[in-house]
């Protein structure tokens, strides 16, 4: 990895429809709101090189150069088309980008992860190079993981109800959520496959609440308080609070892209 340049990518559209202005309103104690608080948390990383504001918000844009070279890591803006911009251009973008970004790894975050902070960044990275490494994964994504009873099309996706009707939840399989705080992948194997993961992520546990994701007006107000929280805690030196300590991670053998 240390040989390797490592960028940080952070889309930041303009329009957000459910959370109105969430990437510069206020939040906490960051006058520039979410963004101001992910490029403080990317800047304080060991592993990452340089971030990549992609945006075609002129408020983004704005904040973006008043801090360019004063948060200690190279900070670049892409003026990112409209046609990238939209609700259902993902797929454009991930095409957009690999164009346009000159690095060897990318790491694709957003700020709607207020609670994803530096150290899980260097430890999902950590655990990418060694997975690499070994060639047991070729991408990573950042997961919730769930031991809950849960269904689809009213037929138990969690468990199977004729060897026992109700197990205790410990025993239950595993369910991994994608949270969207972070995926990592190689440049060349995403413009070869056109996504951010790979054929074999690894799954990187989140601990609780550290992957809670910004969606609606109800969570930017919660995220607030869980930030505040998590921050008073790390404050006090329980760094466990705040997901300092590793956890084992898992491979997705099932995963498979098209």
């Amino acid at each position: 990895m240390s040989t390797k340049k490592v960028t940080a990518i952070i889309p930041c559209r303009k329009g957000s429809q459910r959370v109105t202005n969430k990437n510069t309103r206020p939040f906490a104690n960051f006058a520039n709101g979410l963004l101001e608080l992910k490029l403080q948390q990317l800047a304080a990383t060991s592993r990452i090189d340089e971030i990549l504001v992609t945006t075609n918000d002129p408020v983004v844009v704005a904040f973006v150069e008043s801090i360019q070279g004063s948060i200690g890591k190279p900070v670049l803006l892409d003026r990112r088309p409209d046609q990238y911009a939209s609700d259902d251009s993902l797929q454009g973008l991930i095409g957009y980008l690999c164009n346009t970004v000159d690095t060897d790894i990318i790491a694709w975050t957003h700020v709607t992860s207020p609670l994803f902070g530096a150290a899980l960044y260097d430890e999902a990275l950590g655990a990418y190079a060694l997975a690499l490494q070994n060639q047991t994964a070729d991408s990573l994504m950042a997961v919730d993981v769930a031991q809950t009873f849960a269904l689809r099309s009213r037929a138990w996706i969690s468990h199977d109800s004729k060897v026992k009707r109700w197990p205790r939840t410990q025993d239950l399989e595993k369910i991994f959520l994608v949270n969207s705080a972070l995926f990592v992948i190689e440049k060349p194997l995403m413009t070869q496959l056109q996504d951010r993961v790979g054929h074999q992520p690894l799954l990187f546990e989140t601990p609780s609440l550290q992957g809670f994701d910004i969606d609606w007006e109800e969570d930017f107000a919660l995220g607030e308080k869980l930030y505040g929280a998590l921050l008073s805690r790390e404050l006090a030196g329980n760094h466990q609070a705040i997901g300092l300590n590793p956890i084992e991670h898992q491979v997705n053998t099932a995963y498979a892209t098209a």
